[in-house]
C-alpha cells in the first residue's frame, strides 16, 4: 500500500479528478447493467446470480476500471492496488469478519431486541441451497467491486490531490451517498442515517485497506457483513412474507429507528455503528504505533 500511494506522484487538477471519479462509477454502473442484460434469459435464479454477479458482472468491473487506469488515468498502478494475500492473514481476517455481524446480532439478541421469526411455509433444501447460492454470489460480487472502486481506483484519484485522511473521507462519504438508491424510502431521516452509517462503514474499510495493506482483506469483512445483513440467509424481516422467503429469519421487537437503522437496516443502525467505531479506533491506533503506518496517517 505504502508502494501505490507513493506512486500518485504528481497532483491531479480537479477537473480530471471528477471526470476520473464520474468516469469509475460509470464504469462500476455499466458493467453491472452488461451483467444483467447477458443473463436475462437464464430462468434458475441461482444459475443467473452465480452467471452475472461472478462470471460477468466481477471480472468486468474489475478489467474495465483497471484498463481504464492503466491507459488513461496514468496517475498510479492498478495492479498495486490489490496487495498480496498471506494465508494466516486471510483467516485472521476472515475470523474478524465474522465476528463483527455476530456481535450486532448477540447485541439484539441479548436485549431482547431481535427474536427468531418462525416459517409457516417451510423452505425445502433445494429452496434453501438456491437462496443460499443466490445471495452469496451477490455478497462476493458487491465486497470485491465496491472495494475495487471506492477504496481502489477512487480512492487513487482523489490522493492525486488530497491527502490520505481526506481521500479516506471523502471516498467515505461517496460510499455512503451511493447507498441513498437502495433505501425503499427518502425520508429525511432514513437519508441521513444511510449516509452516516454507510460513511463511517466506508472509514472502516478504508482503514482496514491502510492497515492490511491489501484490498482483499477489506473484501473479506465488506462480503462477510453483506452475507449477514444483506439479502435473505440471515435476514430481518418485517412480514410473514419476507420470513418465509429467508434460511434463518429475525424480527426486531423495537420500532426505534436508531435500533432498526429505519428502512435500510440494522448495518446502519447505533450498535452497528459503534462497532464500525470501535474498529476504526483500534486500526487507528495500530497505525499510529507502526513505524511504517505512522507515515501513512500522516500522509
Amino acid at each position: 500500500m505504502n508502494t501505490t500511494l507513493k506512486q500518485t506522484t504528481h497532483l491531479l487538477s480537479v477537473v480530471k479528478i471528477i471526470l476520473f471519479a464520474l468516469a469509475c462509477i460509470a464504469i462500476f454502473v455499466t458493467a453491472a447493467v452488461i451483467s444483467q442484460l447477458l443473463t436475462f434469459w437464464i430462468a434458475n435464479q441461482p444459475a443467473k446470480t452465480v452467471v452475472s454477479e461472478i462470471l460477468l458482472r466481477l471480472p468486468l468491473t474489475i478489467i474495465a476500471l483497471h484498463f481504464f487506469a492503466k491507459k488513461v488515468i496514468k496517475a498510479y498502478d492498478p495492479a498495486a492496488i490489490y496487495g498480496n494475500l498471506v494465508l494466516i492473514k486471510v483467516f485472521k481476517w476472515t475470523v474478524i469478519a465474522f465476528l463483527l455481524p455476530l456481535m450486532v446480532g448477540l447485541f439484539y439478541y441479548l436485549f431482547n431486541l431481535m427474536v427468531p421469526f418462525a416459517h409457516t411455509t417451510p423452505l425445502t433444501l433445494a429452496n434453501k441451497l438456491g437462496i443460499f447460492i443466490t445471495w452469496l454470489s451477490i455478497s462476493i460480487s458487491a465486497g470485491i467491486t465496491e472495494e475495487a472502486l471506492f477504496r481502489g481506483h477512487l480512492f487513487m484519484i482523489i490522493r492525486g490531490r488530497c491527502s490520505i485522511a481526506q481521500s479516506v473521507f471523502i471516498t467515505s462519504i461517496m460510499f455512503g451517498l451511493v447507498h441513498i438508491v437502495m433505501l425503499p424510502s427518502f425520508t429525511p431521516l432514513d437519508i441521513l442515517i444511510v449516509v452516516v452509517g454507510g460513511t463511517i462503514a466506508g472509514i472502516m474499510f478504508s482503514l482496514i485497506y491502510l492497515y492490511s495493506k491489501s484490498l482483499w482483506y477489506a473484501a473479506i469483512v465488506h462480503i462477510v457483513w453483506d452475507v449477514f445483513f444483506v439479502g435473505k440467509i440471515t435476514a430481518i424481516a418485517t412480514t410473514q412474507a419476507d420470513a418465509n422467503q429467508a434460511i434463518m429469519p429475525f424480527k426486531l421487537t423495537t420500532h426505534s429507528q436508531w435500533l432498526t437503522g429505519g428502512s435500510f437496516g440494522v448495518e446502519a443502525a447505533i450498535p452497528s455503528l459503534l462497532l464500525y467505531l470501535l474498529v476504526i479506533v483500534v486500526l487507528y491506533k495500530l497505525m499510529r504505533d507502526g513505524n511504517s503506518s505512522s507515515e501513512v496517517i500522516a500522509g
